[in-house]
């Protein structure tokens, strides 16, 4: 067995293991340069036959050639063998399918186990009521509930209208709005610290009757 080292990228590259047997030990076979022809990538094994009057042995020789392709550039390998003992004759192609996997980068996200839920916390924003004294800011506040922090809780708000005066990266806001945009003002907030994969995000509306 020979062994080496291709340093192959799985991720995009495939090994295709081309296996050839000839029934005389004595057949010289030789492996042609595969033609690329609309990413179907033409292979030919070639067993050159013996010349008359020449004995051959009667042990069965097998063979495998190695092809490394490029997942994006080769859709299937098609093997073209020609068996040449005492008389050469075409054997039937053998196609074989080159399938491009998604790259581990890209995995679906996978559902949340038991032991996860139970470190995610339940995330909530309380709107204020709906009249306020004079042009005083408008209070908006996040609420944590349960939950296991990983890394230091932190808290990220953006609004629909208006400006953040007070509180960004804490549990409370404070927005500075006209009253003409009070309706329909939406403060959300990020909670950053738990296990990646738990809902992390809350909002809350202002509505003018």
């Amino acid at each position: 067995m020979l062994c080496f080292n291709a340093k192959l990228d799985f991720s995009k590259e495939a090994l295709v293991l081309l296996r050839h047997t000839e029934g005389s030990g004595s057949v010289q076979v030789t492996f042609e340069t595969p033609i690329l022809h609309d990413k179907n990538l033409l292979c030919e094994i070639r067993g050159r036959p013996i010349p008359p009057g020449y004995g051959g042995t009667a042990d069965m020789a097998y063979y495998c050639f190695a092809v490394a392709v490029s997942k994006a550039q080769v859709s299937q390998v098609e093997l073209q063998a020609i068996e040449g003992g005492f008389s050469a004759r075409r054997l039937a192609p053998i196609v074989l399918p080159i399938i491009e996997k998604e790259p581990a980068n890209k995995l679906a996200q996978l559902p949340l186990k038991q032991n996860e839920i139970q470190e995610c916390p339940t995330i909530s924003v309380t709107c204020p009521d709906t009249g306020r004294a004079g042009n005083t800011p408008i209070r908006f506040k996040a609420s944590v509930i349960g939950g296991k922090p990983r890394s230091e809780v932190s808290y990220n708000w953006s609004v629909s209208k208006g400006t953040i005066s007070q509180g960004q990266g804490t549990a409370v806001i404070e927005v500075e709005v006209t009253d003409v945009d009070l309706e329909g003002l939406t403060a959300t907030v990020e909670i950053n610290g738990f296990e990646p994969n738990c809902a992390r995000v809350a909002s809350c509306s202002m509505a003018i009757p």
